[in-house]
């Protein structure tokens, strides 16, 4: 398992023009991302990355609620068939964070796992109602939470690792293959399904961005202390 650098979304991809993804969908992004987790990012960040400073329940919890949301979104592509291109892509994160978890109770003996938090719970019993209900908006969330995870996630990660960690890379940073062909291959699948969409789907999947990045802000918020 490697760890792969992210230069950022831009730097994934040769642009498409007629990209559903790169064009739509990224642009709402961009407006919502700060400018410390994007150069492209239209937002001022409350406080700063490289400010947080975690502590070890903190991040516990953290990766918790991460697996909470990452579980929730793989059984969300399992359960129904149209998704099915978005099973098994390489992405899927939650054999990453039982390591994770299970390598930092073993640096961290006194500590317990917690249950996920309500905010965490929520959103991944959203997600598997989205999937079953409505399609594009659904994937406005998946979208987001992979793509958001290699790209402004890397730095919390990073920090995670250099504050907690002693410099060792987390798992959940780590993909069998090159994540920016991973992130290609899922694009593309997104982009097909999309040319089936009308204009109101279309509309319908770009208007769930800010939901999307608030969900993730909920389960990113005990690491800001």
């Amino acid at each position: 398992v490697k760890a792969h650098p992210i230069g950022g979304m831009a730097a994934m991809f040769k642009y498409d023009k007629n990209s559903f993804v790169q064009n739509e969908m990224r642009k709402a992004a961009m407006k919502l991302h700060t400018k410390d987790q994007s150069r492209e990012g239209e937002q001022e960040a409350q406080k700063p990355i490289r400010e947080w400073t975690p502590q070890p329940t903190a991040f516990l919890q953290w990766l918790v609620d991460s697996r909470a949301v990452h579980e929730g979104l793989d059984l969300a592509v399992e359960s129904n068939p149209s998704l099915s291109k978005l099973v098994n892509t390489g992405l899927e994160r939650v054999p990453a964070l039982d390591k994770d978890i299970a390598g930092f109770l073993g640096r961290h003996p006194e500590l317990t796992i917690p249950s996920p938090s309500p905010a965490a719970t929520a959103y991944a019993t959203k997600l598997q109602e989205l999937a079953k209900e409505d399609v594009p908006a659904f994937i406005c969330h998946y979208y987001n939470t992979h793509f958001a995870h290699t790209a402004g996630g890397q730095m919390i990660g990073k920090l995670m690792s250099r504050k907690l960690l002693d410099g060792e890379t987390m798992e959940f940073y780590k993909w069998e293959t090159d994540v920016q062909d991973l992130l290609a291959d899922v694009r593309k699948t997104i982009d097909e399904m999309a040319t089936k969409w009308t204009p109101e789907e279309k509309e319908k999947c770009v208007a769930q961005t800010g939901s999307a990045f608030q969900a993730g802000g909920d389960v990113l918020a005990s690491l800001k202390g």
